[in-house]
């Protein structure tokens, strides 16, 4: 992921709309007094994106305002996104996440909406197209104040799971529930070939049985030919009788 333009505005330090653009460089050193906002612009980007910051209530919001509300573009495998994330006093808060769209002929860029139906719902859908969520962001792209070690911290399932992400390992895990269920649907297809073949290798068990069994029938068959035959030479000699004797 990389920051391309945030903006800021009722956000902890920053009262006033702030607008900062990070494509003049690709490396920044923060400097600045204690209060200044220096973490706060870090900890904008934990809030809009994961909805997470050193303050989570409302006293993320400036003492001096009733909304707070960060708008951050980035780009992420080539595309540019833009999370939007505000939050007023005693009401929840408002999230958007769009992709722009490539630009059609000579007219300007468009941005489609990605968001979700609710808030969660939205905020996953984030941590889906990163492929990272809060705790692996927090442990590999940013460190928080007093807690450079938080990675040793950690237990050895998390860290197994943070490194995991950063890795991109999750995605073989996905691979091999496909493999899985490919794997079972292919033995489910098996399993009804090889019913059908044994019931057809019984067929063919049968198959010296039944031509014994049609050679008597059509043996049975060739005597009832004969005999319906001969009862049809008889029946035409009575008609003959019959005849004269009616004369």
């Amino acid at each position: 992921m990389i920051p391309v333009h945030m903006r800021l505005s009722g956000f902890l330090s920053y009262r006033d709309p702030v607008d900062v653009n990070f494509e003049g460089f690709d490396l920044a050193c923060i400097s600045g007094s204690n209060g200044a906002g220096k973490s706060s612009l870090l900890d904008a980007i934990t809030w809009v994106l994961f909805g997470q910051a050193r303050k989570r209530d409302d006293s993320i919001i400036h003492a001096g305002e009733n909304t707070a509300e960060v708008v951050l573009d980035f780009l992420y495998e080539g595309n540019l996104y833009r999370v939007q994330r505000s939050k007023t006093r005693d009401r929840s808060a408002l999230l958007e996440f769009y992709i722009q769209n490539p630009a059609d002929g000579d007219g300007p860029r468009r941005w489609k909406a990605l968001t979700e139906k609710g808030l969660r719902e939205t905020e996953a859908r984030i941590v889906q197209t990163l492929r990272m969520d809060y705790d692996t962001f927090t442990n590999a792209s940013f460190f928080l104040q007093g807690k450079a070690d938080q990675f040793a911290q950690q237990r050895p399932g998390d860290r197994k799971r943070i490194l995991s992400n950063i890795l991109g390992l999750e995605i073989w895990e996905t691979y091999r529930e496909r493999a899985v269920a490919r794997r079972r649907s292919v033995e489910g297809d098996v399993a009804v070939l090889d019913g059908g073949l044994a019931e057809i290798n019984a067929e063919l068990d049968e198959e010296e049985a039944r031509r014994s069994r049609l050679a008597e029938l059509e043996n049975s068959l060739k005597q009832l030919a004969e005999a319906r035959s001969a009862q049809g030479t008889a029946l035409e000699n009575l008609r003959r009788v019959a005849a004269a004797l009616a004369d």
